[in-house]
This record gives C-alpha cells, structure tokens and sequence, in this order.
C-alpha cells in the first residue's frame, strides 16, 4: 500500500476527483433470487484514491472510491497541517478530490468528495462554482445547501490514509458528467462550508491552482445514469473505456442476488452487461488499475429496480352473427 499524501485546505477556515459513491441512499429491499448458479463475488478494493490538494485525494461514486496512493514523501507543510490540531477559529485540515495533483477524476463519475478532519462540518451558504480551465467559463453554480447536491458520505478508508480517526466526508453530486479530457477548478464562497453550530465558517477560494482537477480517458459510459428507474430483470448496457494508464478494469462491490455482470475484469475497451434481480437499490463498482496492480480509479453506479407492471388484460369479445 502506498502512503497518502495530506495537506490541509484551511489551518484558518478552509481552502477535491473521486471511486463511488452514489448520489443517494441505498435500499436493500430482497425479492427474487436469481436462478444461475455463478461464482461468487469478487473482493472489491476500497482504498480511496490519495492524491494532494490541501489535503486532497482521489474517490468516487454510490459508497466510496477507490484509489491510488503514491509512494512521494509528506513535504514538512504538508505533514504539519495534516496533523494540525483543531481551533475554535479554522475547520481546520480538508482533502479534495479529485485533484490534478494527485489523480484524475474517472470518466462517468459525476461526484467530488470533500473529507474533513473536524466532526460535523455542514454546508454553508456560499455556492460552490465549477469552472473550465480552457476559457474560464462557468460550467455549473451549486447551492451547496441543497439537500440532493451535497450529501454526507461515508466514513471510509480515506481518513486512515489521511491519518485522521474520523472527522466530515462530504460528497457534492454536479449536475453533468464531465468530458473526458476536460480540466476543471473549483471556486468556493466565503461560507460555503461551516461548523454544525454556524460559528465557524470557510474562507473563500478564488484562484484556479487550490482545487483542480482533470478527467481521466479511462472509464464507463452507461447507457442509463445512475440512478435511473428500471425493472427487475431488465439488462442494462455500458461501454467499458479501458485506456492507459489504467490496464485493466474489475466489477467489484456487488451483490451477486441483486445484480450479475456478462464479465467481471476487462483488459480492454467493452461492453458491460448488467442484468437487474431484485428491487430496490442495485449498486456495483468499476475500478480500474494500472499494470502493477494498484487501483487508480473508480466509479460506482445504482440503479433503483421495481417489479415490471403486470400485463393488462384483454377484454372478452363478444360475438357476433350475421344473418
């Protein structure tokens, strides 16, 4: 395992590309039992991608993402603000991701991650913007505040690596899913994180170097979104993008009564087929890694299943003589 790389956004208030997690919560809702008799399900990989930003790194999705270490030193800044201690007047030590530091976000995520080192951090009152590097231009404005576009995550493997027992993971689902080969910076309002009682709020970020990161041309390309309605046994399609540095991709994080897979590792570009069993929440993983086995990326997708309607009825005929 690599070591992560930390530093901190704020040591005064506060100053992020991502594996999977979804914008939403899961439901586990049993139903049908497949008939199939398959392998079972693959070990998933869940170390969140580390990369560096003010503290930043590299996860993704429904769940978490899972990333990459590298094996670079802390610098001594980057090691002290990581292990700052917590003030009444700063939010203290935050990672983003993804980062153009560190790891590029996966082509089909659509979710930027925010961990930080304080307990309760909430979204504030000023507006997060996404900002194309190309042009400069304003690709999305959100209203952090909003309850289905900034959503508490889960306490995952990303803290140990920042060496952190715990703290605030937030995720921030964006409207549209980026380009690959796009790059892009993140500006934040005064305000647009804050502690849970209000107290203390984040600075502004205005510049196009502390959060910024670009999109990876490995990834998945669904023929429906996540998140999208479909029917228990409906099979579902998406292009598998496996492109350098990433040499391989795994479907990992599944349940194999809920969801199957025609493959479950792909060496080069593909189709995936994903069958739906049962109802409710049906959440899977695509992680991708490079030639000496370490994960770099990946993208989690769930896709909410309900029973097919019944067919309706035909109405008896009457019949009919002619005379």
């Amino acid at each position: 395992m690599m070591k992560k790389r930390a530093l901190p956004f704020l040591t005064a208030a506060i100053t992020a590309a991502a594996l999977l997690t979804a914008c939403g919560a899961e439901k586990q809702l049993p139903q049908l039992t497949p008939t199939e008799n398959e392998a079972q399900t693959e070990d998933a990989g869940n170390t969140p991608n580390a990369g560096i930003e003010t503290s930043s790194q590299e996860t993704e999705s429904a769940g978490t993402d899972t990333a990459a270490e590298t094996d670079a030193p802390l610098t001594a800044a980057e090691a002290s603000a990581a292990d700052a201690d917590l003030t009444n007047d700063s939010l203290g030590p935050v990672s983003f991701t993804p980062n153009e530091n560190g790891y590029s976000m996966v082509y089909g995520s659509n979710v930027l991650h925010a961990y930080f080192k304080r307990q309760n951090v909430i979204a504030g009152s000023g507006k997060m913007t996404i900002i194309n590097r190309a042009d400069d231009s304003v690709v999305e404005e959100i209203d952090l505040k909003d309850t289905e576009k900034c959503i508490v995550g889960e306490q995952d493997s990303t803290f140990s690596l920042l060496g952190w027992d715990g703290g605030t993971h937030l995720i921030i689902c964006l409207k549209d899913t980026p380009a690959s080969g796009e790059s892009y910076y993140v500006n934040l309002e005064e305000g647009a994180f804050t502690s849970a009682d209000g107290t203390i709020r984040s600075k502004a970020v205005t510049d196009s170097e502390t959060w910024r990161y670009g999109v990876a041309p490995y990834g998945i390309i669904p023929a429906l979104p996540s998140g999208s309605a479909v029917y228990v046994g409906d099979v579902l399609s998406a292009d598998l993008l496996v492109r350098q540095p990433a040499a391989y991709a795994k479907i990992e994080n599944y349940d194999e009564n809920r969801v199957r897979f025609n493959e479950k590792e792909f060496e080069k570009d593909g189709k995936l087929e994903i069958k739906i069993y049962q109802i409710g929440d049906d959440p899977f993983t695509v992680t991708f890694y490079d030639g000496d086995d370490n994960p770099i990326g990946s993208v989690t997708l769930s896709y909410t299943a309900s029973m097919p309607p019944e067919p309706e009825e035909e109405a008896p005929r009457k019949s009919v003589t002619n005379l």
